[in-house]
């Protein structure tokens, strides 16, 4: 989903994992349960297997009425009784179970429906309510929406359920596990004006008082979020595309305001499509809904909404319809299994706008869009894009913080490219991902496990330090050269909690006139290299390529020989309970920093005086590092503690 903020791109999805009870780590955290709000536990008896929804809707006012049936299977013994989701802005008028009409309580945001006997596991049953009622008031996250839109003089009726607000418009389950395995979406309006939906539109029937039905079947799982309408007085633009398969085309069918202007302004933009969904079906596989279509609808909303083969949004920019396009596969095809784990719909969702900007545009326009999103993401220091528990239950606003879940959701994807150091895996990794758990859910976790099956690498510390972690690292660093022999020192600090992040820096190197690249990790806070590199240095540049989330303090060329004497004195050597630190410095201030032999930073202070006396009583036993940020230069001494 794509909110707008600057330019952005937000999309929604519903509900919530509950931590495992005292999880010793947060890698062994696993779907226990789902919660929204007041969670239910009776949701859990039941699976959705089918919606079909069918209603009278206007382009004069956010109101509904009709009808929305169910078949739901017991998953418990004896299953008595039905709860639903559903706002208490709606008005049911009668239910009916199997035909039979029957009671219910409507209160507390709930429908409760006893069926009157009991259902033993694995048999389905038939419910059906009928109900009316207007839209809730306000922007934001409301489930059903009325607007003109700007400019073009269009009334419009619309559905925008992500995260919490489907029950809004339709009695429902909301629960992110839980995909129905297909949806009917019949909507019943004047004849002047076009209804769009998910899926295929397998009949446009004529009805008495100028009315007419249009009937949207899909019978792809889907989740509830992902259900949708749209209704006013659209044109329908649509075309076939070949995206991959000479012997197959795709129905790209978009809903938009029937104006011959508009469709002027905007058809090169349409017709994009085509080529994003040839782009992305090649390096994320082949489009999952190929048996229906993918379109648009056109709405007055604020950004885009990635309903499920056909997409809600405002305007046809390049980043937007790329984002939720990519969403048919990072959201739709695979949806985040929890909302704290809403990266798995938005961060990759993002991460597609690099893609395509790399692959459709060029590299610089690439660059450019990441540089924006790592300028963005370090607006601010707190925040994980894991989206804590008590947020992910109800916050709809944290769980799409545009900063977190969008921009630091997709330098991380960017970074875990680098890390791979091969693209042809990278992409082989999301193809794998997103069979494994194709039409289902999703947690971070389980995308990391898949990272560290096929590059058989550690990505712990990684998800450790960027998905469940806080904030970015700041890199100083110093270089020399002297008799063939280059120097580096990197001191790295962090803007929170977060006491270090391991990086993979690249180092570019001009040596005579050339570049050379040069890789290390960076593992402790303080790291010092030196390798043979014949020939004149003339300058060193810390991740040319911008792969990192990262801030570079300063690349300083140093004129301190580092086997000559160190301006920094220790005393007394070993030590026991304290240490003076004797420095005479050049300016007036300079940073200095206890640093343990793991290159952990232990203490770190301001000062322009001549002697620091810390104390040492609490330290293990062990050589601790004093390194001094002065200018340019990165001193450091040892000292050991008994």
């Amino acid at each position: 989903m794509s909110r707008l903020v600057v330019h952005p791109v937000l999309c929604l999805t519903t509900l919530l994992l509950v931590s495992g009870s005292a999880a010793p780590s947060r890698y062994n955290i696993r779907n226990q349960g789902l919660l929204h709000f007041h969670y239910d536990d009776r949701l859990d008896d039941y699976d959705v297997k089918f919606y079909l929804i069918d209603l009278e809707v206007s382009d004069t006012a956010a109101y509904i009425k009709g009808s929305s049936s169910l078949v739901v299977e017991a998953a418990k013994d004896p299953l008595q009784m039905i709860v639903l989701d559903m706002d208490n802005i709606l008005t049911v008028d009668s239910i009916t179970v199997e035909g039979r009409r029957v009671q219910g309580t409507h209160a507390d945001n709930q429908l409760k429906i006893r069926l009157g006997h009991a259902i033993s596991p694995g048999s389905q049953i038939w419910i059906t309510v009928y109900y009316r009622g207007y839209g809730k008031k306000g922007s934001g996250f409301t489930g059903l929406r009325h607007e003109e839109s700007r400019g073009w003089n269009t009334r419009v009726t619309w559905t925008m359920s992500e995260p919490f607000a489907a029950r809004e418009w339709f009695p429902c389950k909301q629960v992110l596990s839980d995909k129905a395995d297909s949806v009917y979406v019949f909507i019943t309006t004047r004849e002047d004006l076009k209804a769009g939906s998910n899926g295929l539109l397998s009949a446009t029937v004529p009805l008495p008082d100028n009315k007419v039905r249009y009937e949207w079947k899909s019978r792809y799982p889907v989740a509830y979020y992902l259900i949708s309408f749209a209704v006013a007085r659209y044109k329908d633009y649509s075309f076939y595309a070949n995206i991959g398969n000479k012997e197959d085309s795709l129905l790209i069918q978009n809903f938009i305001y029937d104006n011959d202007i508009f469709l002027e302004q905007n058809k090169y933009d349409i017709d994009m499509t085509a080529k994003f969904l040839g782009l992305f079906s090649r390096l994320f596989g082949p489009y999952p809904f190929m048996k229906e279509k993918y379109g648009h609808c056109i709405v007055p909303s604020g950004g885009g909404m990635e309903h499920q083969t056909m997409t809600t949004l405002d305007d046809f920019s390049f980043t937007l319809v790329s984002h939720e396009l990519a969403h048919m596969w990072f959201g739709d095809y695979v949806t985040c299994a929890t909302w704290q784990d809403i990266w798995i719909n938005e961060g990759l969702a993002s991460y597609a706008e690099y893609i395509a900007n790399q692959y459709l545009l060029t590299q610089e326009d690439a660059d450019r869009w990441m540089r924006n999103a790592q300028r963005y993401s370090k607006y601010e220091d707190g925040g994980s894009i894991y989206v804590p528990i008590q947020d992910a239950s109800g916050n709809a606003d944290r769980i799409f913080d545009y900063r977190l879940s969008y921009k630091k959701g997709a330098a991380i994807v960017h970074m875990i490219r680098h890390e791979l150091g091969s693209d042809s895996l990278f992409f082989s990794i999301l193809k794998e991902f997103l069979v494994r758990y194709r039409h289902g859910t999703a947690t971070g976790n389980d995308f990391r496990q898949i990272l560290e099956e096929n590059s058989g690498k550690d990505f712990r510390p990684f998800f450790d330090q960027w998905y469940f972690g806080e904030g970015f690292p700041t890199l100083t660093c110093t270089w020399m050269h002297r008799n063939d022999t280059l120097y580096i020192n990197t001191l790295q600090t962090t803007s929170s909690s977060t006491p270090l992040f391991n990086l993979l820096v690249d180092f570019r190197v001009n040596v005579n006139g050339k570049d050379t690249l040069i890789t290390r990790r960076q593992q402790t806070n303080f790291e010092s290299w030196q390798l043979y590199l014949p020939g004149q240095v003339r300058e060193l540049q810390i991740d040319p390529g911008k792969w990192l989330l990262l801030d570079v303090a300063g690349v300083y060329e140093t004129v301190i020989d580092p086997d000559g004497e160190s301006s920094i004195t220790v005393t007394p050597g070993p030590s026991q309970d304290e240490v003076a630190v004797y420095h005479h410095p050049s300016g007036s201030t300079y940073d200095l920093y206890l640093i343990d032999a793991s290159g952990r930073i232990l203490l770190s202070r301001s000062s322009d005086s001549d002697m620091h006396l810390l104390k040492t009583r609490n330290l293990t036993r062990g050589i601790y590092v004093i390194l001094i940020r002065e200018g340019n230069n990165l001193l450091t001494t040892k000292f050991v503690k008994n």
